[in-house]
């Protein structure tokens, strides 16, 4: 629980891990005497809020563009391992000419690692971002279609561009369920506040 619970202000936190800790929360409270804690109305708001949390999570789960992310971020995955591959095939190849011009297009993929396909998803999606611009630069576009890369620029470009209209979507659909959240978050944040003030006044007592 501590590596979820970062700070006490619960309405900062990612949804899926607040509802994490919100279902962790629910366990303890099954335990707890919530008479004597005097805790059960807030109990009973707590467990039809967490409820409606969880509907509306099952409902984004529907949408099915949680599983379309992840298929199209493999998808430019290996696009870019495809891409990579040719162009260190590139440096092997009988033609001086070749040789040099994939070196230097060798050079602007490093600029920005040469396992981008690692990287985090939204770092992923800048670095291709930007490594296409520079791929398709007067610079280099010309060497790029010499070394018959520029249909692996343009794959990736669109599956990366496919790729941030279905996060960007996809949080945007998060934002909306916030609103199912909200109200237990600052229920909760209240509490906290009110048991911190509580513990200060006995250890003065």
């Amino acid at each position: 629980m501590k590596e979820l619970i970062k700070t006490s202000s619960l309405i900062k936190t990612h949804l899926l891990d607040f509802a994490e800790v919100m279902s962790i929360v629910a366990s303890f409270l099954e335990k707890e005497d919530l008479e004597a804690l005097k805790l059960t109305q807030v109990a009973n708001e707590f467990d039809q809020q967490l409820a409606e949390l969880d509907k509306a999570l099952k409902q984004a789960r529907k949408t099915g563009l949680t599983e379309e992310i992840v298929a199209t971020d493999h998808q430019r995955d290996n696009l870019f391992i495809g891409f990579s591959s040719v162009l260190n095939g590139m440096l092997f190849f009988p033609n001086e000419n070749i040789v040099e011009m994939a070196k230097q297009i060798k050079i602007v993929v490093e600029r920005y690692g040469e396992h981008i396909n690692r990287l985090a998803q939204r770092e992923e999606t800048s670095a291709l971002t930007n490594l296409i611009d520079d791929l398709q630069a007067d610079d280099n576009k010309d060497q790029v279609a010499a070394l018959n890369l520029t249909p692996w620029v343009v794959a990736m470009k669109t599956t990366n561009e496919k790729f941030e209209e279905l996060y960007t979507e996809r949080t945007e659909e998060e934002s909306k369920r916030v609103i199912a959240y909200k109200p237990l978050a600052n229920k909760i944040n209240t509490e906290v506040s009110n048991a911190k003030q509580l513990a200060k006044s006995r250890q003065k007592q």
